[in-house]
C-alpha cells in the first residue's frame, strides 16, 4: 500500500491516480465532505448532541480509500482489457489472411499459363493480362512476378520497363526450399524504394519435376494493416496499434507520427506493462498470435500502446442504460461480474449510512424531549447539517458505487461487442476468399479446355486431378463440383462424393451460375440444407467456366463450403476467455440471418436453422455493433451484436451479392432473479420543520417506513432506533408478535407491524435490512417495533391530525390517526399508530408475562 493525499492506495495504481481524472473528482469531493464532517463531529462532541456519530467518521474514511481503489483498479482493468483484446486481433487477423497467402501461392505455382510462359519466354502481355485478372480478384495482393532461377524478371504485373535481375535471398530459397512456400518480409529489388516488402514465393516445375522459374505473390502489406488498424480504431482514441517483428522492430503503425516504423521497442508478450518512449510515457500490452490451423506467421506481435497521460480520459462517465432493475440486482447479487469485494462495497456504504441515520434519527429523537430549549435548537440545527453532509456523501457514495458498477459492466459489454464484431469480421474475411477462389479456378486452363471438349480423353480424370489438388490446398472445402452447361456433374475432389458425377443438378443456382456476365461476377446459394452436404446448411459458390477462347460459357464450378467446422472455429476464436486461456463457461457465439435464424452457432443447444427471438436492436444492430444484458435461461447474459460489412470488394458497393448476417456473442454474468431490486437508500431524517406559525400547537413525530407505506409515532413515545441483531422468534406466538431480543440486559418483545397491518415482509436475499424502533408503553415497559427503514422527524400541527379510532377496529385499531397533507402537494400520507393498542396486544399474548419471568 501506499499514500496518495491522504488516502491508503494499492502500489499497482498510486502512479496512474493523477492520470484518472473521474477519480480525482471522487477523491477531492469526498474528502472535503469529511473535512466539514469532522468540523461537525466537533461541534456534536461539544455539545454532547451526537456521541453515537463519531465512529462512522472512521468508517466513511476506509470505505473512501476502498471504494477509491477498486474504482481505479477497475477502471485500469478495463483498459487494459481492451488494450488486450486489440493487440492480440492485431496479430491474429493478420496470421489468419497470411494462412491465405501460403495457399494461393502453392497453387498459382502450378498454373498451367504460367507453367507455360517459364518454359518457354516470350512477348508478357498475355501472362501480365492473367495476372491482372488474379489480382481483380485477390485484391490483397499489389503485384505478381515470374523470375527465373537467377532472378531474372521474365513477366510482372506492373512493369517498370527495367526488368533488374533481383538477387534477394527468397529467389533461391524458393528454388531449394523443401517446405511448401517460402515466406520474406524483406528489402526487395522488386520495390527498391520502400525499406521492406512482403512476399510469398514458390518455384515454378515442368510436368516432368525440372523447376523452371520461381513466382512471387506480393501482399499488400501497409495497405492491409492500415485496413486492420481502421477497424479497431475507436472515436478519439489516443492509443497506437503497432505490429513488431520478432526483433522488436516497428513495421506497421497506426499512427507513425507518434510511433514511427524502424522504432524499437522492448516490450514483452501477454502482460501490462509501462513503457517511456520519445520522452512519454505508456502503457503497453503486446500479445503473440494464437496461430491458425497450425500456421503461425512470421513470428510478429501485436502491441497496443496508451498514453498514460491520456489512457483514461475517455472513460465513460454515464449511467448505464439498463431498462429493467432486476438484471443489474441480478448481476450485483452474485456470477463472474462483480468480486465479493466489489459486491461488498454498497453494502458496507448502505450499512454505513443506515448507522449514521440511525444516529442522528435517535439525537433529534432525544433533542425533542428535552428541556433545555436553546441547548434543544442548536442541537437539531447541528443534527440537520449533520443529516445534510451525510446525504451530500451518500450522493457522492451512490455516483461512485454506481461509476464502478458502470465501469465493470461497461466493460463486459465492450467486450460482448468487440467479440461479436471479431466474429463477423473473420466471418467476412474467410467467405471474401471463398468469393475469390471460385472465380479464379473458373479461369483454371485445364479446367476451360476439357469443359469445353466433351470427347476429350481421360476428361473426368483431368478434372479430377486439378480440383483434388486445389482442394488439398485449400481444406476449408468439403467438396469441389465441376459440371457442365445441363448441370450434370462431370468431376468432383472428394473421393465420397464419387457417386455424384454424372447426375444432373436440380438447384436454382445451377441456372444462376450459367447465368454470370463475366469473369468477376460469382453466385452463392442460400444457407440451406444441401445434398451436397449431407443435407447439412452450407454456403456453396460458384462461377461459369468460359471456353479457352472466351466465346461461350461451357459449364460451372461449384465449391461446397465446410461451414460446420469452419464457422465453428471462428466462433470459438471470438468466445471471451479466462485467464488461463480456457473459454468463459457459459459463453457463446452465434451467426444469424436477417430473420433471426441460426446459421452456426458455438453451442450445440442452438443448431442451424433454429429460430430465436432477438430484440432488434441485437438482430439489426447499427454498423457500429450494440451491446445489451438481457436475461436468457435463467442467467443475464451481456449480449454483443455486430453486422457483416464485408472485406474489400466482398459486399461492397461494386458487388452484387448481399447477405445480411449478425454475429451475436453471449457472456453470463449470473444467475437472473425476476424479483431482484437494486438496496433501497436510507431517506433524510433531519427535522422537517411546520410550515404554521409559532402560536400554532405542534407535535414532533418520528416517521419510518414499512415498504411503501409512511407510519409514525409521538416523539415522545420513542427511545430510540436500534439494529435488529439476535432477535428470537417465540414458539405459539401470535402473528403480529416477531419475537424477542436482548436490550439493555433486558428482553425486549417486537412487535410486528407487516403481520398487524397485513403487509408482505421483505424475503429472503432481500436488500431491506430491517431495524427496531424501541417504544415506550402505556405501561411504562419498553417494546420493539420492527420497520423497513427510518423516515424524518417531523413538526405537525396539532389541527393537521385526523383521529382514526372511529373508522378501524379490531387489529387495525393500531393505526391511531392520520397526517392530512395539502390538496395536490403530491407528499404521501402519514399514518401514526398506537402506541396503546400495541402494548395491549403484546400483554394480551402473553409475550409481557413471559418476558417478566
Amino acid at each position: 500500500m501506499a499514500k496518495y493525499k491522504g488516502i491508503e492506495v494499492k502500489d499497482g495504481v498510486r502512479q496512474l491516480l493523477p492520470h484518472m481524472p473521474l477519480i480525482e473528482e471522487y477523491r477531492e469531493m469526498l474528502q472535503s465532505l469529511q473535512a466539514v464532517w469532522d468540523n461537525l463531529n466537533l461541534l456534536g462532541q461539544l455539545s454532547g448532541t451526537t456521541a453515537e456519530i463519531g465512529q462512522t467518521r472512521e468508517a466513511f474514511a476506509s470505505l473512501t480509500g476502498e471504494l477509491l481503489n477498486n474504482l481505479a483498479e477497475q477502471t485500469l482493468a478495463k483498459r487494459e482489457q481492451e488494450m488486450k483484446a486489440r493487440s492480440q486481433v492485431v496479430i491474429d487477423i493478420l496470421v489468419r489472411n497470411l494462412f491465405e497467402r501460403t495457399a494461393d501461392i502453392g497453387f498459382l505455382s502450378t498454373d498451367e499459363a504460367i507453367r507455360r510462359f517459364a518454359g518457354d519466354p516470350g512477348e508478357p502481355w498475355t501472362l501480365q493480362q492473367r495476372f491482372r485478372e488474379y489480382v481483380r480478384k485477390y485484391s490483397v495482393y499489389e503485384d505478381v512476378v515470374l523470375l527465373d532461377c537467377g532472378g531474372r524478371i521474365l513477366a510482372r504485373l506492373a512493369p517498370d520497363g527495367a526488368n533488374p535481375v533481383i538477387h534477394d535471398a527468397w529467389v533461391h530459397q524458393a528454388v531449394t526450399t523443401t517446405a511448401p512456400y517460402v515466406e520474406a518480409y524483406v528489402h526487395s529489388g522488386l520495390f527498391p524504394e520502400r525499406p521492406r516488402s512482403l512476399i510469398y514465393a514458390y518455384r515454378i516445375k515442368s510436368e516432368r519435376g525440372e523447376t523452371l522459374a520461381v513466382l512471387a505473390l506480393c501482399f499488400r502489406f501497409a495497405d492491409e494493416m492500415q485496413r486492420i488498424f481502421r477497424g479497431l480504431t475507436t472515436a478519439d482514441d489516443p492509443g497506437v496499434m503497432v505490429l513488431l517483428d520478432a526483433g522488436g522492430c516497428v513495421i506497421a503503425s497506426s499512427d507513425p507520427w507518434q510511433v514511427p516504423i524502424g522504432a524499437e521497442l522492448g516490450v514483452v508478450a501477454g502482460a501490462l506493462q509501462r513503457l517511456r518512449f520519445a520522452g512519454r510515457s505508456y502503457l503497453a500490452y503486446a500479445s503473440d498470435t494464437k496461430g491458425y490451423q497450425g500456421y503461425r506467421g512470421p513470428g510478429w506481435r501485436g502491441l497496443v500502446l496508451m498514453p498514460v497521460d491520456q489512457a483514461f480520459d475517455i472513460h465513460d462517465d454515464d449511467p448505464l442504460d439498463i431498462p429493467e432493475p432486476a438484471l443489474l440486482a441480478s448481476v450485483m447479487s452474485g456470477g463472474r461480474a462483480f468480486s465479493a469485494e466489489l459486491r461488498a462495497i454498497p453494502e458496507q456504504a448502505e450499512a454505513i449510512q443506515r448507522d449514521l441515520s440511525r444516529a442522528v434519527w435517535n439525537g433529534t429523537v432525544r433533542q425533542g424531549t428535552t428541556s433545555l430549549a436553546v441547548n434543544s435548537a442548536f442541537s437539531k440545527i447541528l443534527l440537520r447539517e449533520i443529516s445534510r453532509v451525510g446525504m451530500s456523501m451518500r450522493e457522492v457514495f451512490s455516483r461512485s458505487i454506481g461509476n464502478l458498477q458502470s465501469t465493470v459492466l461497461s466493460s463486459l459489454l465492450a467486450d460482448s461487442r468487440f467479440f461479436a464484431a471479431l466474429a463477423i469480421d473473420i466471418m467476412d474475411r474467410n467467405l471474401y476468399e471463398r468469393a475469390n477462389d471460385c472465380r479464379w479456378w473458373a479461369l483454371d486452363a485445364t479446367i476451360r479446355q476439357l469443359l469445353a471438349e466433351p470427347a476429350a480423353k481421360n476428361r473426368r480424370g483431368g478434372l479430377e486431378q486439378v480440383i483434388g489438388y486445389i482442394n488439398s490446398l485449400y481444406t476449408v472445402y468439403d467438396n469441389i463440383l465441376v459440371f457442365d452447361n445441363a448441370g450434370e456433374v462431370l468431376a468432383a475432389s472428394n473421393p465420397a462424393a464419387a457417386g455424384m458425377v454424372g447426375q444432373r443438378l436440380a438447384e436454382p443456382w445451377v441456372e444462376a451460375c450459367l447465368g454470370l456476365g463475366d469473369s468477376q461476377s460469382y453466385a452463392v446459394s442460400e444457407f440451406v440444407p444441401s445434398g451436397l452436404y449431407g443435407e447439412r446448411p452450407t454456403y456453396v459458390y460458384l462461377a461459369a467456366v468460359r471456353a479457352p477462347d472466351d466465346a461461350r460459357v461451357v459449364g460451372g464450378i461449384a465449391i461446397v463450403f465446410d461451414s460446420a467446422p469452419q464457422f465453428a472455429a471462428m466462433l470459438n476464436d471470438a468466445l471471451p476467455h479466462e485467464a488461463d486461456g480456457s473459454p468463459v463457461h457459459g459463453s457463446f457465439a452465434l451467426f444469424v440471418d436477417d430473420q433471426a435464424r441460426v446459421i452456426a452457432a458455438s453451442d450445440d443447444r442452438y443448431r442451424p436453422g433454429a429460430q430465436l427471438a432477438l430484440a432488434p436492436e441485437l438482430l439489426h444492430p447499427a454498423a457500429d455493433g450494440c451491446a445489451r444484458l438481457i436475461a436468457l435461461d435463467g442467467q443475464v447474459m451481456a449480449v454483443g451484436a455486430s453486422p457483416s460489412g464485408g472485406y474489400r470488394e466482398f459486399k461492397g458497393s461494386d458487388d452484387a451479392y448481399r447477405n445480411a448476417v449478425t454475429a451475436l456473442v453471449f457472456i453470463p454474468l449470473g444467475a437472473y432473479d425476476a424479483n431482484a431490486r437494486p438496496a433501497e437508500p436510507a431517506g433524510e431524517v433531519a427535522m422537517r420543520r411546520s410550515g404554521g406559525s409559532g402560536e400554532v400547537a405542534i407535535r414532533e413525530i418520528a416517521t419510518f417506513h414499512l415498504g411503501a407505506h409512511w407510519l409514525g409515532l409521538p416523539v415522545a413515545a420513542v427511545i430510540e432506533a436500534i439494529e435488529l441483531h439476535g432477535a428470537t422468534s417465540l414458539a405459539n406466538a401470535p402473528r403480529q408478535v416477531y419475537g424477542a431480543m436482548i436490550y439493555r440486559n433486558e428482553t425486549l418483545p417486537i412487535y410486528n407491524l407487516h403481520a398487524a397491518l397485513g403487509l408482505p415482509e421483505p424475503g429472503e436475499g432481500s436488500s431491506v435490512r430491517q431495524q427496531v424502533v424501541v417504544v415506550r408503553g402505556d405501561d411504562g415497559k419498553a417494546f420493539g417495533i420492527l420497520v423497513d427503514r427510518l423516515g424524518e422527524i417531523m413538526e405537525v400541527a396539532e389541527g393537521d391530525i385526523d383521529d382514526l379510532s372511529n373508522i378501524y377496529v379490531g387489529i387495525a385499531s393500531v393505526l391511531a390517526s392520520v397526517v392530512k397533507t395539502p390538496p395536490g402537494s403530491g407528499q404521501p400520507m402519514l399514518v401514526l399508530l398506537s402506541v396503546a393498542s400495541m402494548s395491549e396486544q403484546l400483554r394480551g399474548s402473553g409475550l409481557a408475562a413471559a418476558v417478566d419471568a
